[in-house]
């Protein structure tokens, strides 16, 4: 770990640099650039953070047209550098609408797609239910979810989300837990948009691994999973850098 000790902190090896203007403001530094480059640098992240916001009113940069689900936004913001307002106009899939909040399904809706050709994920009916009432369910935040890189956001986001590996996920969650830890509940089976809510309801991070559902439609890496974090998490993380063993500390 002493290595990486001497990288230097303030030039990023992997500089990330938005082609569009933040989130409602232009021609002006963004609120979180540095955070940005310095959890990128040491951490070695091939992608830059993304973040989600609720609000009443949806993002004057955002796109509001695309027809989109949002287990692949997450894909698409990340390689695109867009910011996407979510609503239930163009937010197509219905468990995606349910999991941000924007419309909710009943237990049995969900469970029944769970048992369909089309996935299969629990062996009957009863499995999918007893399982689906178990998780955290969603409550309203907005009539807008805006998704979009962190380093256009000139207000502080909702939730944090970091594309890594393992090694990454563990420094992460390392620095996240730096002024204390507590045990992670991991819901197999879950998809990307059951993260937001799961997260949220716990108020700690959450590991998700991307199901091979929604690896078929996107371009995951095999290696790659999502760590979502709550924004104090995040700011912790990057607070903890210069200190923890996990970071930038000197540990021998």
């Amino acid at each position: 770990m002493a290595n990486r000790c001497q990288k230097d902190l303030e030039v990023c090896s992997k500089e990330y640099i938005p082609d569009k203007p933040s989130i409602g403001e232009e021609n002006k530094v963004s609120k979180f650039e540095g955070e940005v480059k310095r959890i990128i640098q040491v951490l070695d992240l091939k992608w830059a953070p993304i973040a989600g916001k609720f609000s009443d009113s949806p993002s004057e940069s955002g796109d509001r047209e695309r027809k989109l689900k949002v287990c692949e936004a997450f894909d698409i913001v990340r390689r695109e550098n867009i910011v996407v307002s979510f609503s239930r106009e163009n937010c197509v899939c219905p468990g995606g609408r349910h999991f941000i909040g924007l419309e909710f399904l009943p237990p049995e809706a969900i469970a029944s797609v769970l048992v369909s050709k089309g996935h299969k994920v629990y062996e009957s009916m009863n499995v999918a239910l007893d399982s689906v009432r178990k998780q955290p369910q969603p409550v309203s935040r907005g009539s807008f979810f805006v998704l979009g890189p962190l380093e256009r956001f000139e207000v502080d986001p909702d939730l944090v989300f970091l594309f890594v590996n393992p090694a990454q996920a563990d420094r992460i969650l390392g620095l996240a837990s730096f002024r204390g830890a507590e045990p992670l509940t991991y819901h197999a089976a879950s998809s990307i948009c059951s993260t937001i809510t799961n997260t949220l309801a716990k108020g700690k991070p959450e590991i998700n691994f991307i199901s091979a559902f929604e690896r078929q439609g996107s371009k995951w890496s095999p290696n790659e999973l999502i760590i979502a974090l709550p924004f104090k998490a995040f700011k912790t993380a990057v607070e903890s850098i210069p200190v923890s063993g996990f970071g930038m500390a000197q540990t021998s």
